[in-house]
């Protein structure tokens, strides 16, 4: 098998390497430019040795990924607790007490062709339970049952947090790499419409993939599928773009309008288990999510389960997202600043079905607090008011959810808000929390940590679960279809390692002029 695979990634290298022949180079370095920007800090071979660490390390987690035997036991516990939210057993399973929390602590390190998970610290390498390398995993669940529970279900206080090891990155970087990004997604290459046939060839196969697109779009996936030919193979596997940008020439700025369909007869010759199960889930998710700032609106994002589109849309200019105000882009909107809070509003509204009976939950807010430094970023988002919720529809298209509510001593409108309330409501007034934080390295040897953290009151009474386990009956995937996502996964990151071979090769022995947004 790994002969086999290994021969095809040659063979793929070799015929990517007579199409790059006739490919500018100035084109695949643009495409490259945000990668190497981010790992690499406009250095390509800083960049190249960095990502392949990032491949191989990959590669280990999908060959090599080993468990002890106690934590793998707590943590498949856990989720099968989660999933039907059975907070009450999902406390009791937690296996440290510290003060009136029980907790679940594990850790996650590659040691050689192997990443071993565990609870011990100390044996993975990790001083003090911090990490400090490549792919460290430090990782905590928490629960305490709270006082307050009564009639209606148990409240409890739910706590997690992830640290992750990702590697020598820098603020910074982050920040050019998110500027060229914009860059290379909005605007075709300089000089392209002169391009040489190599180059014409990644322009047939992005118009076999997507034919609806027009010559601008065209314009802007054919240097990036050259670029990154491997990638771009296993996405046409998926399905098609039906838009990427919209450019009125007597505008200084671009409108990005990305939507990606999900094509289920082209997935089904690779992946059919996947499509079976997206196919059963039809009309059961549909949502809208938009973020603005003081300064307008930012971006606009959708999502629908029954057309199995996704979409994003915001306006760019000179490398960064520009804010809409009044129908009108805000070409000379200040950036914003460096080393003070920053507030964003993210606005949601979704619709799901499930068994017939359609939830709608509107008007959904979250505050997000946003500041940068020179030596990283941080952001916690706050969900602490109370969506509008409205139920309707018949269970299992039969029975109108006025019937159910006879049967029940709550009606499904009421339970579902009643949820929503105590999570929004709860935790002393503060709702849902959730972190996101950004640590560059202090030393060359040291890796940037990537901390993630969440903060809930949760309801847990029978209805609940009942209710949470038939949406996660119809939402989470089978064993199976499991293992053809792992699979897709895993082909994703052997397509990404065979391009940056092919990077590699390219870059030997000349100098790569990184683009600047």
């Amino acid at each position: 098998m790994k002969f086999l695979m290994q021969t095809g990634i040659n063979s793929l290298l070799l015929t990517m390497t007579c199409w790059a022949a006739a490919v500018p180079p100035e084109l695949v370095d643009r495409s490259w430019s945000p990668p190497v920007a981010l790992t690499g800090q406009g250095h390509p071979a800083v960049a190249i040795r960095q990502m392949r660490d990032m491949a191989e390390l990959n590669r280990t987690l999908f060959q090599g990924l080993e468990f002890h035997q106690q934590t793998q036991g707590f943590v498949d516990e856990m989720w099968d607790n989660l999933e039907d939210f059975n907070l009450t057993r999902f406390h009791k399973m937690l296996p440290e007490q510290e003060g009136p929390w029980r907790q679940l602590r594990f850790y996650g390190a590659r040691q050689g062709n192997h990443y071993r998970v565990g609870p011990d610290a100390s044996i993975l390498g990790q001083a003090g339970g911090e990490p400090a390398r490549l792919g460290d995993l430090a990782a905590r669940v928490q629960a305490r049952k709270l006082e307050q529970s009564g009639i209606i279900g148990t409240h409890y206080m739910l706590h997690s947090s992830l640290q992750l090891g990702v590697g020598d990155i820098r603020w910074p970087s982050v920040e050019q790499a998110t500027q060229a990004m914009l860059q290379v997604a909005t605007r075709e290459p300089p000089g392209i419409a002169g391009a040489s046939s190599g180059l014409r060839t990644y322009r047939n196969k992005a118009s076999q993939m997507n034919p609806d697109l027009g010559a601008e779009d065209i314009d802007i996936i054919a240097p990036l599928w050259a670029s990154f030919p491997a990638m771009w193979e296993l996405l046409s596997r998926l399905g098609t773009i039906e838009d990427v940008v919209y450019h009125d020439l007597k505008q200084p700025y671009r409108q990005l309008k990305i939507t990606f369909v999900l094509q289920p007869e082209r997935m089904r010759r690779h992946y059919p288990e996947i499509v079976d199960h997206i196919e059963n889930m039809n009309r059961l998710f549909r949502g809208t999510l938009s973020l603005s700032d003081p300064r307008g609106e930012l971006l606009t994002a959708e999502l629908d389960s029954r057309s199995m589109r996704g979409s994003f849309q915001a306006f760019v200019g000179d490398g960064r997202i520009l804010p809409v105000k009044g129908n009108q882009v805000v070409l000379d909107a200040p950036p914003i600043p460096r080393d003070q809070p920053w507030n964003f509003t993210a606005h949601m509204n979704s619709t799901m079905t499930i068994l017939g009976v359609v939830t709608h939950i509107e008007n959904a807010r979250a505050r997000i607090q946003f500041k940068a430094t020179d030596t990283g970023a941080g952001a916690v988002a706050q969900m602490a008011e109370v969506p509008d919720v409205r139920v309707q529809g018949n269970a299992l298209g039969l029975f109108p959810t006025s019937m159910i509510d006879v049967v029940m001593p709550k009606n499904l409108h009421e339970i579902i808000e009643e949820f929503i309330a105590v999570a929004c409501r709860g935790n002393d007034g503060k709702g849902v929390l959730l972190g996101l934080g950004f640590e560059q390295p202090v030393a060359p040897d040291q890796s940037a940590i990537l901390t993630l953290k969440s903060e809930m009151e949760g309801l847990d009474n029978f209805f609940i679960r009942i209710g949470m386990g038939i949406v996660n009956d119809r939402v989470l995937p089978s064993e199976a279809t499991t293992q053809e996502l792992n699979r897709l996964i895993f082909d994703a990151q052997e397509a990404f390692a065979a391009d940056l071979d092919w990077f590699e090769k390219t870059t030997r022995g000349r100098s790569l002029a990184v683009v600047a947004p």
